[in-house]
């Protein structure tokens, strides 16, 4: 019979556990030792904090996504480089209705780059990347990515064939860079009306702060800057674009 392994935060008072072949050894400090005769084998293995180690841990399913992607309002083509910030990356079907499978939140980088993990997903299956931030349009990946081994890769920045629908916006020309579209400040899936007047109120009375829902450019000043972008993409009829 499978057992779970929890190696969680608190201070465990013993040593060690013996599961039949295999040894545990808990050691104190920051980090957990564990050695083993064979593999482990688990129904599931929740770890908080890095794990590092050789061997096999059979049954953990958990995979790696390097993903690659950059918010409009938040580039700088200058300097070739975006303000980091949290994303939410969801993994959908590759098959109508696209149920949903796993989510991961991460940070995207200066460079647009993130890690990002999901202990659901099935090796060897296709998956749909999602991108979801708190004020741009949720994009999807242009195709269903193959997921075959316990890493997978996509990058959004290189072209807006990239993204479901083309649904991206070019920020630079050298190097090309590609980006999904701000100001969908409300969420709903098109930059309109609605999200430009929300831009503009809090232009008009001078709103500052980390993480305005209305600070498309990350400047923690809601401007004419802001606006521009929010004005732009709904005169463009910038929408979710989705299989």
């Amino acid at each position: 019979m499978k057992s779970k392994i929890y190696i969680i935060t608190f201070l465990l008072t013993a040593t060690s556990f013996a599961f039949s072949q295999s040894l545990m050894n808990y050691q104190g400090g920051s980090s957990v030792d564990v050695q083993a005769g064979a593999d482990i084998c688990a129904d599931s293995v929740i770890m908080l904090g890095t794990f590092t180690g050789a061997g096999t841990i059979c049954g953990f399913n958990q995979i790696t996504l390097s993903l690659n992607a950059i918010i409009e309002g938040f580039y700088n083509s200058s300097s070739n480089t975006m303000v980091s910030d949290t994303v939410k990356i969801y993994l959908r079907s590759q098959d109508s209705p696209y149920a949903l499978v796993d989510s991961s939140a991460g940070i995207l980088d200066n460079s647009g780059a993130g890690l990002f993990y999901f202990p659901n997903t099935v090796k060897s299956a296709n998956y749909f990347i999602v991108v979801k931030q708190r004020n741009s349009i949720e994009t999807w990946s242009d195709s269903a990515i193959a997921f075959t081994s316990v890493t997978a890769a996509h990058n959004f920045t290189t072209s807006a064939a990239q993204a479901y629908g083309d649904n991206m916006i070019q920020v630079d020309a050298s190097p090309v860079r590609f980006a999904i579209y701000s100001g969908d400040v409300n969420q709903d899936g098109i930059v309109d009306a609605t999200d430009l007047s929300l831009v503009d109120n809090d232009a008009s009375n001078f709103v500052t702060g980390e993480y305005v829902i209305t600070d498309l450019n990350f400047d923690q000043v809601v401007d004419g800057v802001d606006a521009v972008f929010s004005d732009n993409n709904a005169s463009n009829f910038v929408t979710r674009q989705a299989p």
